[in-house]
């Protein structure tokens, strides 16, 4: 059993992990929208589909297009953008032995921007996550999440608010990025490293 003082530790944990790296994904996201007038155009037809109403996580499957375009943020700046694993055998990578006990770093920043691995990885491009285009696709090159028995816990609830988020705001405003870099830091997770600027137009009602 957990003891209230680790409760609370673990509830001031889920609060910091599920508000910096949220709040990062939707900055890059309406950044990278604000660069790409035909990707926000797509993603605001998808939203007004459904109505003016309030969105509800209901909605969330007939919005796949802006979970793509969460998905192709999260690959190119995924605010955990690494994590250790402790080694428990030895083994080769790239032709030099990593002994069991070693803490290895997994760099997610830097995997999601092979090319290697990525076709034009520095494109931004929602449609690489199609289900025909991700077909074959191996399961430990895409881990804005993390991977195995420790993967991050809020997966699933990340991936629901900021999809119903990125849809609303977007279907309430046009943005125009001023700026063509994204500038990141990383005193704990992924932040921006400045203000990013951009021209926000209140949309219109349908």
């Amino acid at each position: 059993r957990l003891t209230d003082d680790e409760i609370c530790h673990e509830l001031v944990l889920f609060m910091l992990a599920g508000h910096d790296t949220t709040s990062t994904t939707l900055c890059y996201s309406l950044w990278a929208l604000g660069r790409n007038p035909d990707i926000e155009a797509r993603l605001y037809d998808e939203v007004v589909a459904l109505g003016e109403r309030t969105l509800t996580p209901e909605d969330v499957p007939r919005l796949e297009y802006t979970v793509r375009v969460l998905r192709e943020s999260l690959r190119l700046c995924p605010p955990a953008s690494a994590t250790t694993r402790m080694l428990h055998a030895d083994i080769a990578v790239d032709g030099y032995r990593a002994a069991a006990g070693t803490m290895a770093v997994i760099n997610f920043y830097v995997m999601h921007r092979d090319p290697a691995l990525w076709d034009d990885p520095m494109t931004f491009d929602p449609d690489r996550f199609t289900a025909e285009r991700s077909a074959g696709r191996n399961r430990w090159q895409y881990l804005p999440f993390g991977g195995g028995p420790r993967s991050c816990v809020g997966d699933h609830f990340a991936m629901l608010e900021a999809a119903l988020a990125l849809a609303t705001l977007v279907r309430a405003a046009h943005i125009e990025s001023l700026y063509d870099d994204f500038p990141v830091e990383t005193p704990f997770t992924v932040v921006a490293a400045e203000p990013v600027r951009a021209r926000i137009t209140r949309r219109k009602p349908t």
